[in-house]
């Protein structure tokens, strides 16, 4: 029986952005977690919510699920950026104003009064990831829009459990495959960082598989 909980989201079509490359990469994470853990050996539970709609109301309802009802050890939100040329670890988000229209044409009009970080050893993880040959940098701006929107919501329920990553649009440079292992090797930091038990299984797949190459 699983100890513990990581939930990973990412988000479904938008604005010209047919395959949202978060929706893939957290696909793949979740098929490699399968293959790579049974369900006797997997002490924490991973939960993959790839398709959250991209609306500020979706983004609220999922947000309050989560840590109302889940209630996770720990939380990635994953999101594309069309215009990366390499991960990006956000390290905060802030609480307006997200004036931009979603795909429902709502917007949120509150002003910027507050701005919280992520209590997580991001600059670490993002330290851990490129020494194993992962194409990463923190950022400390998600965008004012339904990526930074959803980060701040979790980032108020708890910022020592809560990170944004985006990713590049999927590409040779950037596949799903290559995503994937970014995340499944993010998990594995972070649940140290945390404290929460990481499968032999996976540490073993993690000291056996090269990153170097995308």
């Amino acid at each position: 029986m699983p100890e513990s909980k990581v939930i990973v989201t990412g988000f479904g079509p938008f604005s010209g952005i047919v395959r949202n490359s978060s929706t893939i990469a957290a696909l793949n994470l979740k098929n490699k977690w399968s293959n790579i853990l049974s369900d006797s050996q997997a002490s924490t539970e991973l939960i993959v919510i790839p398709n959250i709609e991209v609306s500020y109301e979706s983004a609220d309802r999922v947000t309050a699920n989560i840590w109302d009802e889940i209630k996770p050890d720990l939380v990635i939100h994953v999101g594309v950026n069309a215009g990366a040329e390499q991960i990006q670890i956000e390290t905060q988000s802030k609480s307006g104003p997200y004036i931009k229209g979603d795909q429902d044409c709502h917007q949120q009009d509150e002003l910027c009064i507050n701005c919280i970080c992520s209590d997580l050893n991001l600059k670490e993880a993002c330290k851990e990831l490129q020494n194993l040959g992962f194409d990463c940098a923190l950022s400390n701006d998600p965008g004012f829009y339904i990526c930074g929107y959803i980060y701040y919501r979790s980032l108020e329920r708890n910022p020592s459990r809560s990170v944004f990553i985006h990713v590049p649009l999927i590409s040779e440079s950037f596949s799903a495959d290559y995503l994937g292992n970014f995340l499944l090797s993010l998990i594995s930091i972070l649940c140290r960082q945390c404290n929460i038990p990481n499968s032999p299984a996976l540490n073993s797949f993690l000291l056996e598989t090269n990153f170097t190459q995308k």
